[in-house]
């Protein structure tokens, strides 16, 4: 009995240190200290995390809700019909928006490429198409560089892929493809002859002609559409326009209108296509 309690307090006196204070420590309370240390900076580290990630979160949220207000204004900019066109041209193209969409200043669910905007905001578009035009004063290139910190919006709208105003002419010849919109107009006491149309291949083909629908079996042979019973005449002070969409083809050929007026005058064309264009913003700098 004698010896294990010697055995016991010499295990004991071992299990303690003494520091230079004469404080007595035991490694399990040592033990305990590191323990409760660890959990402190453990759940500090974790607690601060959390913050920081609601924060960035939050940051990450207001930055996609802003680039999103963004790219709504800069898709709104960006409507038909600007004022980069010439007077007349403008006219024509005013007279098609109050007669065939919106009395508003825009024609709703276009984009122009032509449209100058500004909003102290980097932005491009992706997916411009190439526009034929003889009429605009200006040029707007577009170039997108792509990165994991760029907010993507796309739309599909009406895109101008021609825009032109022909001098001096009876005849005009416009090639239109499914889905596209063709306007056009001639000034001064000019009146419509007749519109023939024909395809590159036999097709069945659906049109919309100032709202009035027709369907025409056509081939490569012009034919004499019924188009001008609904098609609008000259005007003296306006350039009022008529608007002809391709609905559909039976296949994917093209559609050739020839256009003729009794006597040279001033002839006005829009011819509109949907395209997908993509909006992107940089979220951060």
């Amino acid at each position: 009995f004698i010896i294990l309690t010697v055995f016991e307090e010499h295990i004991m006196t071992l299990a303690k240190l003494k520091s230079k204070k004469g404080y007595i420590f035991t490694y399990e309370a040592i033990v305990v200290a590191i323990i409760f240390v660890i959990v402190f900076y453990v759940g500090h580290f974790a607690i601060t995390h959390n913050i920081l990630t609601v924060h960035e979160e939050k940051r990450n949220i207001e930055s996609f809700e802003k680039a999103n207000l963004i790219t709504d204004v800069l898709y709104k900019q960006h409507e038909l019909p600007s004022n980069s066109y010439i007077p007349d041209y403008k006219k024509f193209l005013d007279k098609i928006k109050e007669r065939y969409y919106t009395s508003e200043n825009k024609i709703p669910g276009t984009f122009d490429p032509f449209t100058q905007a500004d909003l102290n905001n980097p932005h491009n578009f992706a997916n411009v198409p190439n526009v034929s035009s003889n009429v605009n004063l200006t040029s707007v290139n577009y170039s997108v560089i792509y990165s994991d910190n760029d907010y993507v919006k796309t739309r599909n709208l009406l895109v101008p892929i021609k825009t032109c105003r022909y001098s001096n002419n009876r005849t005009i010849s416009e090639n239109i493809s499914n889905g596209e919109i063709l306007y056009f107009a001639a000034n001064g006491s000019s009146t419509l002859v007749y519109i023939n149309a024909s395809s590159t291949e036999p097709t069945d083909a659906w049109f919309l002609v100032n709202g009035v629908p027709f369907k025409m079996y056509l081939n490569s042979t012009p034919k004499i559409t019924g188009f001008g019973k609904v098609i609008n005449t000259h005007n003296w002070e306006y350039y009022e326009p008529n608007e002809i969409k391709l609905l559909n083809v039976s296949n994917s050929t093209s559609i050739t209108l020839n256009i003729t007026y009794n006597q040279p005058s001033t002839i006005y064309v829009l011819k509109l296509k949907p395209e997908n264009i993509s909006c992107v913003i940089e979220l951060r700098s």
